[in-house]
């Protein structure tokens, strides 16, 4: 596997702290891409490269 990427809601911010603390880096702001339970929101997206581990 070359790469790995996860998203998460930006109303979520421990979301992204998770995937901090596992390694993956920040890659941007997917506006308006997420649909969930409050309704259309960002996401951010992050990603670790198999060089990266």
């Amino acid at each position: 596997m070359e790469r790995i990427e996860a998203i998460h809601d930006t109303r979520n911010p421990n979301s992204g702290g998770v995937m901090k603390k596992c390694g993956m880096k920040h890659e941007g702001t997917l506006r308006r891409a997420f649909k969930g339970n409050q309704g259309i929101g960002d996401s951010e997206m992050y990603s670790i490269l198999k060089i990266e581990r």
